[in-house]
Parts: structure tokens; sequence; C-alpha cells
């Protein structure tokens, strides 16, 4: 059974048994992933796989865990810390119940993408066996087909076959065709990657280039990057570096980790030529590339991106950094299967290390260089480290001088390094209220190993500075989303000082995040009270006071920062224009519009597509510190609207969506049309534009009318049926009809009218 025909008619049958976000996640998923946005796969997957096993369907089960191994090994690139998974994963696919999942035999090629992450040369052999094995089961027609086709093509350049790469993927691209198939994407730049290899650069870049022009269906955000960092690196190898610097993407969340060994290779061919681009910014980007590598065990990836980062940290005379790279590759180098020349390399790179000169670094006194260094607006974390190094060798109780060489640490991207400085400082200084605990604690909370590491900190601490231990775990029970802790540990911390007022707005962020709202009214009025002058505390006041429905809170913090609320008592409901609402959802943040209704209130207008969340009409809190800051540029404030997050849904309007979709009636029959259905408290929300157009089914084919689609949005009691109904009165004697499919098949209509008007208007 073909993938996409079992995924759609697993698809059919969850609709029809009304699992519409198990559908959601079965789509959503691949295409986060695709699109390069690990983070949103991340947060997706533990509710998908929640769901398939609670419909106890284990095919559905391969299908999810599969994509998020996909998601891990393609996106994160993580190599043996996936390796788990992708054995249990294995074991689970070819049970009784699961081995006839169509998906089972990209679960092979996990396993097969999981040893090229670990040490891609080191396991050819095994990578060739495994995908030759897999591939005699599949027909040429299949996706299957095209992905394992890859992975040997890459395993032969992983062993330096590369001319015969390009050879089979073009004899694997032939079977395809013959066959009914058609090669993807991503098969099309890995045979680019074969002639690269194979050292045919011009050739690459016009295979490229081909993809590009053929405009291909299954063309992705990801693929475009990864095709952009390839071509960068391409042009690098080629010594066209300004064309190279042009052409390689901007360093950010979507420049995912598999895509790091060519961006960092591209970059690092740019900077040896152009010392201009090699400074220590670019040297942090670098070390935070080695540090991921390092974290998920993809072992020659970590040894390679380490040797590059060092060779440019050398040309810098960044000693430290260059040596901290060297002792990453040398701790991976016996978990490689096969050296295959990796030792030979580090050794070539431990002795030009050796060789850099020593006296490069300027000498000063101790006790002068914390002050230079602070003071220093231009300040190069690399060359400071140097001197931070040697003074803390002479003054090691020194804490501001201990929490200056942390900082620097961190800023070069050695955030490990950091992390075992400053351990080193507080257990020998646990009474100290220098910079390096709260240092500590700061970068503990992102670390792995948080609830053990600041469990310790906590305990090391305590006897001298109980205050800062409770810190530490309301901090930690915060970070966790542990809403109710952070009181605990709060009130503790407070019985200690009193005046800590840090820690009460804490203890309110949790409130407000567990909908506490009275004890966060009770906490913010405390702190506005203290507070000289009406200020932040008066507007979180006011958004939890919103949100507890204590309106005489509202109305007193609105009146100490000179707001005019057009009534005396009650609810508040003004009319103050629009805004922007950020809501954050599958990992994924998105702005609707808004009606303002108060200080920090509003009404939610936007009407989403239908399977997506529904927000209209929803009363909503907003936090009132702007997310984004309004542009500097006239023209472009003129249209501006300032985004605020949404903390709570006071009244939710639980309103579902439908699509409209044909030919526009004309202004004032739409107007009409709109008019009557929001009478109704339904909501029309247009999302085509003026250039959209519909075929004219009374003229030729080359005929075209303007068009329109819009989402119509109704109340939770509005049966399907009476829709459906309302619609058709008020389109009748439309000369062009309209369509909305899904809406009929929901109401139990005609659903053939509506598949005729979208053949005819080519909808």
């Amino acid at each position: 059974m073909d993938i996409f025909d079992w995924i759609e008619d697993l698809s059919e049958e969850l609709r029809e048994a009304g699992q519409y976000r198990v559908v959601e996640l079965i789509n959503r998923i691949p295409h986060e992933l695709h699109d390069n946005h690990p983070e949103r796969v991340e947060a997706m997957l533990p509710e998908a796989l929640a769901a398939a096993r609670a419909l106890q369907n284990p095919w559905l089960e391969v299908f999810f865990r599969h994509w998020g191994l996909q998601n891990r090994m393609r996106n994160l690139a993580e190599g043996e810390k996936a390796l788990p998974e992708a054995v249990s994963l294995l074991e689970f696919a070819h049970r009784d119940e699961t081995q006839q999942c169509p998906q089972s035999v990209c679960v092979t090629q996990d396993i097969a993408i999981c040893y090229g992450n670990v040490d891609g040369p080191g396991w050819v052999p095994e990578r060739l066996a495994l995908s030759e094995e897999t591939l005699a089961r599949i027909e040429p027609s299949r996706n299957c087909y095209d992905c394992i086709s890859r992975e040997y093509a890459l395993a032969l350049m992983d062993g330096g076959r590369a001319d015969e790469a390009v050879t089979y993927l073009q004899a694997q691209a032939r079977n395809m065709l013959r066959d009914g198939g058609e090669p993807g994407v991503a098969y099309r730049e890995t045979q680019a990657g074969a002639l690269f290899r194979a050292g045919r650069c011009e050739q690459a870049l016009a295979a490229l280039d081909a993809i590009e022009e053929e405009e291909l269906d299954d063309d992705d955000d990801g693929d475009r990057l990864s095709r952009a960092t390839f071509r960068a690196l391409i042009l690098a190898r080629l010594g066209r570096m300004d064309e190279a610097w042009d052409a390689l993407p901007p360093y950010g969340p979507t420049v995912v980790p598999l895509l790091y060994p060519n961006w960092s290779e591209a970059v690092a061919l740019i900077a040896a030529a152009k010392p201009e681009h090699n400074h220590w910014r670019l040297g942090r980007l670098l070390a935070t590339m080695v540090s991921h590598m390092d974290r998920v065990g993809a072992h020659r990836r970590c040894i390679e991106l380490a040797l590059r980062h060092g060779e440019l940290a050398l040309l810098r005379k960044a000693g430290w950094t260059a040596r901290r790279a060297l002792a990453i590759a040398r701790r991976h180098l016996p978990l490689l299967r096969s050296d295959l020349g990796a030792g030979e390399l580090i050794a070539a790179f431990a002795a030009r290390v050796d060789a850099l000169d020593a006296a490069a670094v300027p000498s000063m006194p101790a006790e002068a260089v914390y002050e230079h260094v602070r003071d220093d607006e231009g300040s190069d974390p690399e060359q400071d480290i140097e001197l931070l190094l040697a003074a803390y060798r002479e003054r090691p109780d020194d804490g501001p001088l201990a929490g200056l060489l942390g900082s620097a640490m961190i800023a070069c991207g050695s955030r490990e390094d950091a992390i075992a400085h400053l351990w080193e400082f507080v257990r020998r200084h646990p009474q100290s209220e220098d910079a390096p605990a709260s240092q500590l604690l700061e970068q503990l909370l992102d670390h792995g190993e948080a609830e053990a590491e600041i469990g310790r900190l906590a305990a090391l601490v305590e006897p001298e500075r109980p205050a800062f231990a409770h810190w530490c775990r309301a901090q930690l029970a915060f970070a966790r989303e542990r809403w109710s802790e952070v009181g605990e540990h709060v009130e503790r911390l407070l019985t200690h000082v009193p005046d800590a007022n840090g820690a009460r707005r804490l203890w309110a962020r949790a409130a407000m995040a567990n909908q506490d709202f009275d004890r966060a009214v009770g906490l913010y009025a405390a702190l506005a009270e203290q507070s000289e002058e009406p200020g932040g505390d008066d507007w979180d006041l006011m958004s939890a006071a919103s949100a507890a429905g204590d309106w005489p809170a509202v109305r007193r913090s609105a009146a100490r920062l000179g707001m005019q609320l057009s009534s005396e008592d009650g609810p508040v409901r003004e009319s103050w224009g629009w805004l922007r609402l950020r809501y954050e959802h599958d990992g994924e943040s998105y702005d609707c519009l808004g009606s303002r209704t108060g200080p920090v209130t509003a009404e939610v207008v936007t009407v989403a597509a239908p399977g997506r969340p529904q927000h209209v009409r929803d009363e909503v809190v907003f936090d009132a510190a702007p997310l984004e800051q309004a542009p500097e540029d006239e023209a472009e404030r003129e249209h501006w609207l300032t985004p605020f997050r949404v903390v709570h849904t006071r009244r939710r309007a639980d309103y579902r969506s439908w699509f409209v979709d044909g030919a526009h009636p004309g202004e004032s029959a739409f107007e009409a049309m709109r008019e009557a259905l929001e009478a109704q408290q339904w909501s029309v929300w247009v999302r085509s534009g003026d250039d959209y157009r519909v075929r004219d089914p009374k003229q030729d084919e080359d005929a075209a009318l303007p068009g329109l689609y819009f989402f119509l949005a109704t109340p939770p009691q509005v049966a399907p049926s009476q829709v459906d109904s309302r619609l058709l009165e008020l389109t009748a004697g439309w000369e062009h009809p309209l369509s909305w499919l899904q809406l009929a098949e929901q109401a139990g209509a005609d659903t053939g009218r509506h598949e005729a008007i979208v053949e005819a208007y080519g909808l």
C-alpha cells in the first residue's frame, strides 16, 4: 500500500469519527518538519502520540514516531542521542500488528540516517547493506524508493565513491520514471551533492538551477534553504567569495543543525579569504554549532566542525577558543567507529595550536583587569578571556572577576566551560553574593540537567544564603511550570527578605499562569501601592484584575495612570480602536486582529481558517507590554498595529468557520449579505485580494471574473444545515453562485451542486 493512499484513507476515517485534531497533526507535523521548525514538531508530538495510543492505532503510532525521529535526525542532526529511539521504533514497526504498515519501510531509513549522523564514513558498509536490502522489497514507483536510494548514495559519498554515487542516482531515477514515479526535490539536491563531492562544481550549480527553474510541487521552505546554503558552499569552493557571501542564508532559527556542515564550511572558506568576516561573533556561532553536535552524539560531524571552528580561531589569534575546539575534537575521536584519518587531522591541528605565540597575550596587573575589560565598549571577549584567565589565576577568590570571566566564556559560546568555571567558584564560596551564583543559576535553568543541578546549588548555598536557595527553587519551579510550587518557595524567601519585590513579581506571574487571578491581583496591588509613581505594576494589576473580573481594581489603576474610562462602575467596555493579539499554539506564534475594549482587554475580530484554532469574538485579556516596537519610518507607522500577548480568555465564543468561494457578486450585493450575516452575530472575514480571478463558465477558457473567498464563522449553537440554508437564501438570484462544499458536507446538503460550481469556475 502506498503511504499517501494510506494516510488519505486514514484521515478520512478520522474525520468521519470527529477526530479533526488528529488529522491536523497528521498534516502539520511533516509540514513543520520540512519547513525547518523542529520546536513546533516537538511541541505537537506528545499530543500526537497520546492520540494514537488512545485510538489504539499502532500504525498511526509508527507514523508519528517516525516523523518525530525524522525531526530529531533530519532537523536536529541527532546521532547517538537518537539511536535508542531508532532501534526501539524499528522493533515496534516490525511486530505482527505493525509490520504491514507502509511507514515501516521508512523506519528502516531512520536507522540508516542515524548511523550516518553518528559517524557516516565509519558506518558505510552497514548503511549500504541496509539500504540495498530495503530497496529489494519496494517498487520504484513508491516514494520510499526515492528516500532509500538517497541513503545508499549518501553512504557511497561518505565512502569516497562520489562518481559511483552520480551514476547510481541516475540509474535509480530512470527506474522511478519507468515505473511512473518521479525523483523529488531532495533527490535532485542529492544528485547535485554527488556532483559536488566528485569535484564537478559547475555541474552541481547547474543541477541546483534546474530545480529552481522547474518549480517542483514538493519544494518547500526547508528545501529552498538547504539549496541556498549548498549554493553558497559551491560558490565558495569555486573561489567566488562575494557571490558566496550574498548567497549564504543569514543564520537564524530555520538554519537547523542538519545545515550546519554546509553552512559552516561555506562561511569558513569565506572568512579565511575575507578576514573582515572572521570575528569573535562568528566564533561564538560556530562554537554553538560544535556544542550541539557534541550533545547529540554526532561524533564525526562534531570533530569536523570543531576543527573548522578552531582553524578560524587560530587566524584570529584566539588561543583559548582554539584550545577548547581541540579538546572537543579529541574527546570525540575514540567515539568514532573508524578513524579514517580523523586522528591525523586532529594531530596536525594540535601542532598549530601549540605553535601559537603565547607572547601575543598582553600582560596587565591582575588588579587592573576587571575594570579594563568592564569599561571597554569595544571589548572582544576572545581576547579578553586570556587576560581574565591570567588575572583569575592570581585572584581566585575575586567574585566580580570570576563573574566577568564566566560572562566572557558565555559570550564566546562556551557555555559548558562557563558552567564548570562558575561551579568551581561557587563551591569554594557558597556565601558569596557576587555575580557567579546568579550567573550559574541563569545558565542551569536552560541546562538539560537543571532539576538535579539547581537542587545541588540550592543545597550548597542554603546554610549561608537561605533566601537565594529559595530563589533557586522558585525559579526552577517557574521554568518547569509548577506554578503553585513557585508561591511556596517565594513565601519562604520572604521570611528572610521581606522587601524582595522581584520574587513577588515572579509569584504574581506564576499565579497568572495558574489562573489564580485573585492571588495575582493581591500581589500586584501590594506592589503598586509601594510604588511612588504609577507604572508597570499597575498595568500588570489591570491584566490580573480584568482576568478576575475585579473591575474596581482595574478602575483604580487606570485612574493612577491618568486614563479616562467612559463608565464609573461595572465591567469596563470601551471602543479604543485596533490592535494585534498574539497567541502561541503548537510552538507557533500567530497574530489576530482585535478590537480594544479596555486598558488590557479586547475582542478578537479575525476569523481563522477551518481546522485552525478559532478565537473570533473571544473576549481576551492581554499583557500591556508591547511585543514589538513601532517602526521608525513614518509611512510604516501610519498602518502599524502594536502586538500584545494574550494572557487569558475571559469568554470563549467557540465559533467554527466555513470556507466560501466563487465569483464576486459586486460590492453592493456582497455588503448586503455581510450585513445580514453579521446582524445574526456571525462573522465574515474576506481573504481574497483584488487580483483573485475565477473562470467565467459562460465565456471561453481564458475569460475570467473577479473572484472572492472568505471565512464565515458561526456560533456553536447554529447547526450547519441552518448556515447552509441562510447562505442559499442570501445568495439566491445571484448570477454566479458561491460554493461552500465543506459546509454542505457537514449539513448533509447536496454536495453535487457545489462540486459543479468548483468545476465550472475553476475554484
